[in-house]
């Protein structure tokens, strides 16, 4: 039998946009009220998990910070992009007053 490749997914966006919140609330059935102690995410957070079932995922939740970002691009672009099936940029949207 074939070993069954794992999707790599990407969260990835700008520091404080809500990239672990999303994860937690989508993935680990938190309560969306529960994610205002979730605090920043310092480099990678690698999360294998199961979805679903039977799907297996390879979940890195990427820090947002200006350094960080800058070692995804330059040291760090092999490891953190390499065999990327979904990236998800998430942004903030918010009403101007």
């Amino acid at each position: 039998l074939k070993e069954q490749k794992i999707p790599k997914i990407l969260l990835m966006g700008k520091a404080g946009v809500g990239k672990t919140s999303m994860r937690s609330i989508i993935f680990a059935n938190c309560a969306p009220r529960d994610t205002f102690v979730l605090g920043y995410t310092h480099e990678v957070a690698e999360i294998r998990m199961r979805f679903m079932g039977n799907m297996m995922l390879n979940l890195y939740d990427c820090g947002g910070q200006n350094e960080f970002i800058k070692q995804y691009l330059d040291s760090k672009r092999e490891q953190i992009f390499g065999c990327v099936e979904i990236l998800v940029f998430v942004i903030e949207a918010e009403k101007s007053k």
